[in-house]
């Protein structure tokens, strides 16, 4: 698969100066290939309010248990629970019990790897109205350090806060997404 989407890149690449045939790439992806979400998802209306501070836990690197009983919330960092003793020699040594481990019922949210907060920054780019900060966006992307060039241009714009929503729509569509399909295994159960 990469392979394919490096030589789809090539060719984008090999245009990105002739606005016209960037145009029409654009036109082609969005009639022939791109297909909007269907409706969002539903969840329970109990686990609505909980979207928001799992998205940001997991945003901060933290991977978040919660209990679908009692809505209670554990946030753990992720070192501590893929490598304790690497946590244990940065941190100090972890005293407290992981409430987690008590729970009948619970699932756990980890923070995104590098390729997907990747497509976040993707989706991002590509919704933007500002031709010229949509580009200078896609050049981050396409080039050395992608993830703190995408930054920098990004703290350096009027769209810092759009970035800061985008994102955490995009966390919170993403735990929506989890907690469906997990409920509806639940089901099936």
């Amino acid at each position: 698969m990469d392979d394919i989407l490096n030589e789809v890149l090539a060719y984008i690449r090999l245009v990105r100066d002739d606005k016209q045939k960037l145009k029409k790439i654009l036109d082609f992806i969005l009639e022939e290939i791109y297909e909007k979400p269907e409706k969002v998802l539903e969840i329970p209306e109990k686990y609505e309010k909980l979207l928001h501070p799992i998205a940001q836990a997991i945003d901060c690197g933290l991977i978040c248990y919660l209990n679908l009983d009692t809505l209670e919330i554990e946030e753990l960092p992720s070192l501590l629970i893929t490598d304790r003793a690497d946590f244990e020699t940065q941190c100090g040594e972890w005293e407290e019990e992981f409430k987690h481990q008590h729970w009948e019922n619970h699932m756990s949210f980890e923070p995104l790897g590098s390729r997907e907060s990747f497509r976040i920054m993707e989706g991002f780019a590509a919704q933007q109205s500002d031709a010229k900060f949509q580009e200078q966006l896609f050049y981050a992307l396409n080039n050395r350090k992608p993830f703190a060039s995408f930054k920098w241009k990004v703290d350096n714009s009027p769209y810092r806060q759009d970035w800061f929503d985008f994102k955490q729509q995009w966390l919170e569509g993403h735990i929506r997404e989890d907690l469906h399909w997990f409920l509806e295994q639940q089901k099936e159960e």
